[in-house]
This record gives structure tokens, sequence and C-alpha cells, in this order.
């Protein structure tokens, strides 16, 4: 019994011998500090990936080559070139903005003689919205038996649904028209639909302008933009 005894505290002894080995309080300390800095890192390519997706939902700003960095502590460092001292300020307030961004560095340059950003170019959250009013269209269209057989593609530039295709009726053409203008968050739609055996109906640029509650045509669907205005 007393030998037994013996070799139950030599076990236990031995053990705490090697765990105290093991995870010696200078490791355990060393390994908090390299979990600490890889979480430190982890924290600061979020912020920088948050920043850089601001400045690229932003229509004044998507379009300019902006460097983005973050380091300790939420400060972020924007580097780059900007062609006005406009445009710099508003890129420093908008990654400001973001979410657990504490400081902004802008070293961004201005460079007057840079090229600006058109007018017309979409932002990644615009084009995100484009397509997805797109499939939501091109559903609605689907489920309706009127339009069964027919060829419609569907296009969406700011919310603005244009519809072209081939159909065999213009009741058909009404329907996907109608269709267009009730689904999701269109803010209009233009008809380009030809319907078989009849001529293509005319673009939106050649299209006569039609006052409320007349047609441009013979058998031309109202003017979809004119209609969202009423």
């Amino acid at each position: 019994m007393r030998s037994l005894l013996t070799l139950v505290v030599l076990a236990v002894l031995a053990g705490a011998a090697y765990y105290y080995w093991r995870y010696r309080p200078a490791d355990v300390q060393g390994a908090r500090e390299a979990l600490g800095s890889v979480g430190d890192k982890l924290r600061a390519t979020k912020t920088a990936a948050a920043v850089r997706a601001a400045l690229e939902l932003d229509r004044e700003l998507a379009s300019y080559p902006i460097d983005v960095d973050a380091g300790d502590h939420g400060v972020v460092i924007l580097r780059g070139e900007v062609p006005s001292a406009v445009v710099r300020a508003a890129a420093e307030g908008r990654a400001a903005a973001v979410p657990d961004v504490r400081q902004v560095v802008n070293e961004l340059r201005v460079n007057p003689e840079m090229p600006r950003a058109a007018d017309s170019g979409r932002t990644l959250g615009e084009s995100f919205d484009d397509r997805t009013l797109e499939a939501k269209v091109k559903m609605a269209l689907s489920l309706d038996r009127g339009l069964k057989g027919t060829d419609i593609d569907v296009r969406s530039y700011r919310r603005q649904v244009t519809l072209r295709g081939q159909v065999d009726a213009p009741a058909q053409r009404q329907l996907a028209v109608d269709i267009a203008r009730r689904t999701g968050d269109a803010a209009g739609v233009t008809d380009e639909i030809g319907v078989r055996g009849q001529a293509a109906p005319a673009s939106p640029a050649a299209a006569p302008t039609a006052r409320p509650g007349t047609r441009n045509g013979p058998g031309a669907v109202p003017n979809a933009s004119l209609l969202d205005t009423l």
C-alpha cells in the first residue's frame, strides 16, 4: 500500500514538473504576445478593407487610385493621387467615418493635371444593385405565363431598366413593360422590344416627345419615363 502511495506521489510530481516545463510563464507570455500581434494584424486588415469598400462605394471617389493601409490602434493611411484638394479632403472624410477608424493620415498628393472622374461611371454598389435588379426582372418575366416562349433581354443602368428582344404580340410587349415597372426598385423602363412582323420600336433618343395621355404612334407603348412622372 505504501509503495503504491509513493508511486502516485511521484507521478503527480513528475506531471507537475512537466507541466511547468511545458507551459512555463515565459512561454505563456510569449504565446499571448504572439496571439495579440496576430489579432492586431487581423483588425488592421479588416479596417483597411472597410475603408477601401467605403471609397469604392462613393461615386465621387471610386475611380481614383487611392491606396489604403491600416496600422495599429485604428490608424489609416491614404496614399495616391487625386485631381484637387476637394477630392483629397472628401477621401479623408469618408475614411474617417468608417467604424474603428480613429485617425486618418492623409498622404494623398494633389495633381491638377490628373483627369477627373467621369460622371457616367457607376460605383461598386450601384453595379451590384443593377445586377440584382436585372435578376429580379428576369425572374418576374419568367414567372408570367403570358410571356412563355418569349426572348426578352434585361439590362439595368442606375436602376433604369431597358428591355430588348422579340415577342409575338403587342399585348406581350405591354405585359413585359408593366411587369418590369412593378418589379424591385426600377426607376424607369425603356421599351426596345420588337413585335414579330412589325417594325421595331423607335429608340428613346429618336422617339418624338409625347404629351401625357398620348401615344408615340400606332400600336406604340406609352413612354415609360413619362408614366413614372405622373
